[in-house]
């Protein structure tokens, strides 16, 4: 086969991972940003790091740890501001465990484990349902952002991804 034909399959292929890995951030069966990042450096690897030069590689890696890791600082800042104590943002870590294994529905144990969580360590805190209810639901704003975060990350990747290869 000619070199041409491979290119455009495996440059296929990796969009179709990165799509999967976008697919992830949303249902975190899979590991969303990873695999998009891994995806990027297998194909910089497989092709020598001519078409996905060390500088782009370098900006796509920052891009998949900031935004990839979104989805703990976020939360926990989300939850930190609207007053949660440091108990409230651990037992909502704990929570979002047990949830994401008790509820086994995408996303939704996880989340709801979180404010779980938060809610708990914040009311045996404060003994105050409205400001547990406050800091529970700030976390789970700073989740829900930090989702948009995770895939406008994604989506910066691909079209970096996508420029570099068809330029290249």
């Amino acid at each position: 086969m000619d070199s041409v034909f491979l290119g455009a399959i495996g440059f296929g292929l990796a969009v179709a991972f990165i799509l999967v890995g976008m697919i992830g951030i949303v249902v975190p069966i899979l590991p969303g940003m990873l695999l998009v990042w891994f995806t990027v450096l297998v194909y910089a690897w497989r092709t020598g790091f001519e078409i996905i030069g060390w500088p782009s590689l370098v900006l796509i890696t920052l891009l998949a740890l900031i935004t990839g890791l979104s989805n703990i600082w976020l939360p926990l800042l989300g939850a930190q501001k609207t007053g949660a104590a440091k108990r409230a943002l651990f037992l909502g870590v704990v929570g979002a465990i047990i949830g994401t294994f008790v509820i086994p529905l995408p996303i939704l144990g996880t989340v709801i484990g979180y404010a779980l969580g938060v809610f708990l360590g914040e009311f045996m805190k404060q003994r105050d349902w409205r400001l547990a209810l406050k800091a529970s639901l700030g976390g789970v704003a700073g989740w829900g952002i930090s989702t948009v975060v995770e895939i406008v990350g994604a989506l910066v990747i691909l079209l970096i991804f996508v420029v570099q290869v068809l330029s290249g």
